[in-house]
């Protein structure tokens, strides 16, 4: 599938899922969220250089997504999930130092709500 860094091009109609990190960085983490979404087939934009609170960003992400779809990933490794039609404040998820292989699931399952397959459990304790 799809994938790309930065600026998308003018004209670019492809639909992704937009992941967005807080500061001028790209967070190491990012690239087991890219693994999760390009697992699901699903074309996605990393982009870098935004500053707020983590759910508003992966808020505007999902509210600029043709698939209504972002991801937020702070330099800390926190990783929230957002559908557009969801409250701006309430996130579908948000994981706070998440590991490699949450990260992965976080990836793979914002692009299975793109696509409207059943989500993969977070962590312990985890119920949909």
């Amino acid at each position: 599938m799809s994938g790309c860094r930065g600026e998308i091009e003018a004209g670019d109609e492809v639909p992704r899922v937009f992941v967005r990190c807080i500061g001028d960085r790209t967070p190491p983490i990012v690239q087991y969220v890219e693994r999760g979404i390009e697992e699901e087939g699903v074309s996605w934009a990393v982009q870098p250089g935004y500053d707020g609170a983590a759910a508003a960003v992966a808020h505007r992400a999902a509210m600029d997504s043709k698939l209504k779809i972002g991801v937020c990933v702070t330099a800390d490794g926190r990783v929230v999930v957002h559908h557009k039609q969801l409250p701006d404040d309430d996130p579908l998820f948000d994981i706070a130092e998440s590991t490699s292989d949450d990260a992965r699931k976080l990836g793979s399952n914002a692009a299975r709500l793109a696509k409207r397959m059943p989500l993969k459990p977070i962590g312990e304790g985890w119920t949909a």
